[in-house]
């Protein structure tokens, strides 16, 4: 049984059924349930994790080592958070797993602007070094709030956080990102 939506997240009681429904079917092994998964969840998955790790090669085995962990949990899965907050739980996951193998201390986010269709190139390019300035845990909260459009009780499950704690942390990043862009606009003003 899901757990009931916090308030303010009404469009998520409908993805939630929606959702639910799926989960079932995939619990009981419906292939046509894997290969409505796999499109409707592979292309933003994909997104996320694509902003994340240098290569699209790497994304791409990303995805796929994601996919295979969820074929692999979702019998087990009681769906008390949505099945959307559960894939990129795993992916945010496949993802950590990817830079703790190249010993890197924090995934460099490529480009959150670059997916926009708004801006000039420069713009995107000067984004993308705000982002940059960005500790590592406030990039990724907005680019899953922003970005992959997850609310922030999902956000909390991804990043395994308390809701409270994770209203906190976006608050917090979007502070340290309006500070970067005062500095910038100062800098050149």
């Amino acid at each position: 049984m899901p757990a009931p939506p916090i308030e303010g997240d009404e469009a998520a009681t409908g993805q939630a059924s929606t959702d639910l429904v799926l989960l079932r079917k995939l619990q009981t092994g419906d292939e046509l349930a894997w290969a409505e998964l796999t499109r409707e969840y592979s292309p933003r998955l994909y997104s996320y994790l694509r902003h994340n790790l240098p290569s699209a090669a790497d994304a791409e085995d990303a995805l796929s080592e994601t996919l295979l962990a969820a074929v692999r949990a979702l019998p087990g899965f009681d769906g008390r958070v949505t099945l959307s907050a559960f894939l990129y739980s795993l992916a945010y996951r496949k993802m950590a797993d990817f830079w703790r193998r190249r010993h890197d201390t924090a995934p460099l986010l490529e480009s959150v602007a670059a997916s926009s269709t708004h801006g000039t190139a420069g713009d995107n390019a000067e984004f993308e070094e705000l982002l940059d300035m960005l500790p590592e845990i406030s990039r990724q909260v907005l680019l899953l709030r922003y970005q992959v459009g997850l609310s922030v009780s999902e956000i909390a499950e991804v990043i395994d956080r308390s809701y409270k704690g994770t209203e906190s942390l976006l608050s917090r990043a979007r502070t340290q990102l309006r500070a970067a862009m005062d500095r910038v606009d100062q800098e050149h003003g």
